[in-house]
This record gives structure tokens, sequence and C-alpha cells, in this order.
């Protein structure tokens, strides 16, 4: 089965190749692609829905810190 990452990741890796050969930084690239993925998501999600998509993603940006959860 086909996933989104399958379809997306060789565009992405393409990109970024090309904009390394036009020396543009990785930063922009990563900036556009993050101005637009706020433009997806806000077609079917709250404000305060990305809001908590990126405060989770933010509070778990140190790769040596443990993931902390909730036991239900």
């Amino acid at each position: 089965m086909t996933t989104a990452r399958d379809i997306l990741m060789p565009h992405l890796d393409a990109g970024l190749a090309e904009a390394n050969a036009k020396k543009m930084s990785s930063d922009a690239v990563a900036r556009i692609l993050f101005e637009q993925a706020l433009r997806i998501w806000k077609e079917t999600r709250s404000p305060e829905d990305i809001r908590a998509e990126l405060l989770e993603a933010a509070d778990h940006l140190d790769p040596d810190e443990d993931f902390t959860f909730m036991r239900p």
C-alpha cells in the first residue's frame, strides 16, 4: 500500500537537491514547506488544533529527552 510519505519523499528529496544545486539554503526550503503545511491544515483543521499539533511537536524537539505520556 502506498503512503503519503512514499508519494511525497521523492519530490522533497528532488526539491532539496535542486535548491542545494542553486545555492539556496535548506532552511529557506523548510520555511516554504512549513508555510504550505499550514495552508493545507487550515483547509480542514481549526486554529486550536493546529496550535496543539505544533506545540506537541515543539515539546519533543530534543532527541535526548525522554518522551512523556499519560497512562490511561
